[in-house]
């Protein structure tokens, strides 16, 4: 499972930020029937999230409220919308397993209830850009951003769908590329995978 930088890899820079090769070469796109939203509850920690998505979750949180399962409203309201681990952010977990924010559905699939609230339109908030982003995290690396691919057991479905439908990963996440990055240096990003050849 590739899930951290590899020291031996050729790297590509777009901009100042480091890719990947993996991230390039990758297809992917989610197939929540068969993971059921298994990167809402997978881990040790909640999704990492930066102090000013925090500023973000709490100005739209009594929105999100009334969509959440009591006890997560019971975890908000003893333990917060994050904790600190090793000087980073993360999100909240019920009982160390789902995300605060996600609801489980009556077929155990997990849904994202900052989403849901996005979507209906009575918030400005869609989601930590953690979550938007993955399975590509985003590192620190010689000062700048560094892109990997991170491949957990849990999201085989979407490389199998990903691979079924020719998707490259880069595609599927470009509306999350464009959010952190801008629409241009999203273009910039598949202009040089296509020249590569990348994902053929």
């Amino acid at each position: 499972m590739k899930s951290s930088p590899n020291q031996d890899v050729a790297l590509v820079a777009i901009g100042e930020v480091l890719i990947e090769p993996d991230v390039l070469t990758a297809q992917f796109c989610c197939d929540v029937r068969i993971c059921k939203g298994a990167c809402c509850v997978s881990g040790e920690k909640g999704a990492p999230v930066l102090s000013k998505e925090i500023e973000q979750i709490e100005a739209n949180l009594e929105a999100v409220k009334p969509f959440l399962p009591e006890k997560n409203l019971e975890v908000l309201s003893k333990k917060g919308i994050y904790e600190v681990y090793r000087g980073e952010l993360y999100l909240q977990t019920v009982d160390g397993q789902e995300c605060v924010f996600a609801k489980l559905e009556a077929d155990g699939t997990a849904r994202c209830m900052l989403e849901y609230a996005f979507e209906q339109g009575v918030s400005n908030f869609q989601k930590p850009i953690s979550c938007h982003l993955y399975p590509i995290r985003v590192r620190a690396r010689l000062g700048t951003d560094y892109l990997i691919y991170s491949q957990i057991p849990e999201c085989e479905g979407g490389r199998v769908h990903g691979a079924a439908l020719h998707k490259p990963l880069i595609e599927f996440v470009r509306p999350a590329l464009e959010r952190l990055y801008g629409k241009n240096w999203a273009e910039k990003l598949l202009r040089f995978a296509q020249s590569k050849h990348f994902n053929r």
